[in-house]
């Protein structure tokens, strides 16, 4: 089993922002992410969002936060997609900045794969199907996510859901053609990940000048659509519209994960909704 959502610690925050805080979902190196409830705006409706703190040395730079600010009202007015959690507000000017998201009942694509092994070829397809059509609508407002990993991709027993768009904080910003392409290759790379149980470049997640990527043990049918993706030239990439075509022609992504998923894959799915039930003392709708 994964190690599931705790309680709050008594170091934590009982209120983050217009969020009254139930757990903790979890830790990294930008920060806590919390399991929260509460409306983002006078008149709307409270719904569960994931709270993640943000370390005020990662947010020095004013256009950055500028940016990220920016970014997230567009995503939270301009996106409307299954396959990508809704934006729910952010402060970052505060002590204690934090940005929030639609809470995401599933569990990431990483621990799933690194603890129950790889997905078969019809499973990638529906994922990446899902993710291309993520993408596509982040990018039609001009929105990249800059870290999409198998670490920021939650299944869950609806639709796989992309989390943490624009927070790579420390990650130089080309131009927004560039960051777009990237996406891509970023995609191809959780795509290697998801059905082979590696990363396509040893060590890295960007090639040498002369290495090709490791594509062993991804079916034979994955292979040219990721190949175009991780192209070392960023021009030569499919947009990821092209790409939902071409990896998830039959639109297996609209389905119920839960029809294509693994049945270990579910369980833990199953155990993560049930956890969040239970933090919270109540019931988990869907979108």
């Amino acid at each position: 089993m994964i190690q599931g959502m705790t309680g709050l610690r008594s170091t934590d925050p009982q209120q983050l922002g217009p969020y009254r805080l139930h757990g903790v979902l979890g830790s990294g190196r930008m920060g806590t992410v919390y399991l929260g409830r509460g409306a983002p705006r006078r008149g709307a409706r409270k719904q569960l969002v994931a709270v993640r703190t943000l370390r005020r040395e990662l947010l020095r730079d004013r256009p950055l936060r500028a940016r990220l600010r920016q970014e997230m009202q567009t995503v939270e007015m301009g996106v409307r997609s299954a396959y990508v959690a809704d934006a729910a507000g952010c402060e970052l000017d505060s002590d204690r900045p934090w940005i929030a998201a639609a809470f995401v009942p599933g569990v990431s694509l990483e621990a799933l794969v690194a603890l129950y092994g790889p997905l078969h070829e019809g499973a990638v397809r529906a994922l990446g199907g899902a993710l291309a059509r993520a993408l596509t609508a982040l990018h039609a407002v001009q929105v990249s996510h800059r870290d999409l990993g198998a670490h920021n991709v939650l299944l869950t027993m609806d639709t796989p859901r992309v989390v943490d768009y624009g927070l790579a904080l420390g990650r130089m910003s080309g131009s927004g053609s560039d960051e777009q392409a990237d996406d891509v290759f970023d995609l191809a790379a959780t795509l290697v990940f998801a059905s082979s149980g590696h990363r396509p470049f040893a060590g890295n997640m960007l090639p040498m000048a002369r290495e090709d990527p490791d594509l062993t043990g991804v079916p034979d049918g994955l292979c040219p659509a990721l190949f175009a993706c991780l192209h070392k030239t960023p021009e030569s990439r499919p947009s990821p519209k092209v790409l939902a075509h071409a990896l998830d022609l039959s639109e297996s992504a609209e389905q119920p994960a839960g029809q294509w998923l693994p049945e270990p894959y579910v369980l833990e799915i199953e155990a993560m909704t049930e956890a969040a039930r239970r933090l919270t003392s109540r019931r988990l709708f869907g979108r």
